[in-house]
């Protein structure tokens, strides 16, 4: 993954720079006051280089995880072999177990793992060699299955952030699938009700053109047809009731009749989205109460669907959701930016159909939408949505 231009976060800090800090300070302590004993018959002095490697190498373990573990493996290994150099328990060892679990864990190919779990029983094998003392088939047997405990809990891990991403990611979709039933429902319903109320004033009109005409010539015919108007009035009344009423049903079912979203809910999607895993900012730095409620609509199924496929294409990763606006008389500017995927899961190929709705929703009201891969490997959903609302 490529992260030479990652923002720094707080993340990195957490999980990248507190491990390799505290394995140093435990290591230089582990060789100054002799925590555990040094393998090997050189001073443990000689431990103080490579500690302060391998430690360092932790830096890089979720970006770089194969890159990370072999340069751990090659500091332990190498100048213990070819030279006169200690080994240490907290200072090297461990920090050894780290980094199998991270190639585990976050490398892109699972068959690089199973690359490094060999790495590993090799260069304990060559460990076990060169120090005599370390030659014990118990002792081999004990430090091995350590290796092998911190391989498979990154397995562990990764199959766990993949169930999590799936999960969430089935529960997005099947919400957006009922979503998208009770759109297509009530526009079923809408063209029924066109139809229905087209039908009936077309009806009525041609009546109420034959009752004036024969107003004054044959008023019996007349009567007749405003007879005809009123009769077919009060029948074709009937079937938009039941049609409204299947709305209202839906609409209650829903909560008590919940309005259109608008922008004033952007923040609770945001909370929602929160309580499922994915960490988002939501930036609200624009006056947007003065906006037409086409305009907001359009804005919150902008940020709804950006949201959505961060889920579906990047996992939990920090986001982003920005508003703002200048002026009144400005465009709004709508942005959901993402981080890059942090771990190896495998994503969904996106058919892009709903990018393409969006686009044509915003192409409607006169707007422009725009979406990219940024530079540093997180992607960018951003619209401009005029303030009037409608077409130049």
């Amino acid at each position: 993954m490529a992260v030479g231009s990652r923002r720094w976060n707080w993340r990195d800090a957490v999980f990248d720079v507190a491990p390799a800090l505290g394995f140093l300070v435990i290591g230089l302590l582990d060789i100054a006051t002799g925590l555990s004993a040094p393998t090997g018959p050189a001073s443990p002095t000689t431990a103080i280089v490579p500690v302060i490697v391998v430690c360092a190498a932790l830096l890089f373990r979720r970006h770089w995880p194969l890159a990370a573990f072999v340069a751990v493996v090659l500091v332990i290994a190498v100048p213990a072999w070819l030279g006169s150099v200690a080994l240490t328990y907290w200072g090297e060892f461990v920090p050894w177990l780290l980094a199998s679990y991270s190639v585990t864990r976050h490398e892109s190919r699972l068959w690089r793992s199973f690359v490094a779990l060999a790495a590993s029983a090799l260069t304990l094998t060559a460990i076990s060699l060169r120090f005599p003392e370390m030659a014990d088939p118990g002792d081999v047997l004990y430090n091995g299955a350590f290796l092998a405990a911190a391989w498979g809990l990154g397995l562990f891990a990764r199959s766990w952030a993949a169930y999590r991403d799936d999960t969430l990611r089935l529960e997005i979709e099947r919400a957006q699938a009922e979503e998208r039933a009770g759109l297509l429902e009530r526009a079923r319903i809408a063209r029924e009700l066109h139809d229905v109320i087209a039908h009936t004033i077309t009806v009525i009109l041609m009546q109420a053109g034959g009752a004036r005409l024969a107003s004054q010539s044959d008023p019996e015919a007349a009567l007749r047809a405003l007879s005809q108007i009123e009769a077919l009035g009060r029948d074709s009344l009937a079937e938009p009731r039941i049609l409204l009423a299947v709305l209202r049903r839906e609409s209650e079912d829903d909560g008590d009749r919940a309005p259109l979203p608008d922008l004033g809910r952007v923040g609770e999607l945001c909370e929602r989205m929160r309580a499922l895993g994915l960490p988002v900012a939501f930036d609200p730095g624009a006056t947007t109460a003065d906006l037409p409620l086409g305009v907001q609509l359009t804005a919150y199924r902008i940020v709804q669907e950006g949201l959505t496929n961060v889920i579906k294409h990047a996992g939990t990763v920090p986001t982003t959701v920005r508003l703002a606006r200048a002026t009144p008389s400005d465009p709004l500017v709508v942005e959901v930016a993402n981080a890059a995927p942090e771990d190896a899961v495998v994503r969904l190929p996106g058919s892009r159909r709903g990018l393409f709705g969006l686009d044509e929703r915003v192409a409607s009201l006169g707007g422009r939408l725009t979406s990219g891969v940024r530079a540093d490997g997180g992607f960018m959903l951003r619209a401009e949505l005029p303030a009037s609302g409608a077409r130049p």
